[in-house]
């Protein structure tokens, strides 16, 4: 029988590294538009963050497929 709690987190886990794609589009056109302004401490801490929602997803996803195992 299939644990309907356990199949809801794999699919939240799935959505939440979707998610999180859409946020990083969005952070990488900012970033490129306070490069052209010339806004350098800015375009760190935006890579940072495109960074680290890089790890999150890479994270959630990795959750998806422990479930699936």
């Amino acid at each position: 029988m299939v644990d309907k709690q356990i199949l809801k987190l794999s699919k939240l886990c799935e959505h939440w590294a979707n998610h999180n794609e859409a946020h990083k589009e969005s952070y990488i056109k900012w970033r490129d538009i306070a490069k052209e302004k010339e806004l350098t401490s800015v375009v760190e801490n935006l890579n940072k963050a495109i960074e680290m929602i890089d790890k999150s997803t890479e994270y959630l996803i990795s959750a998806k497929d422990d479930i699936s195992e």
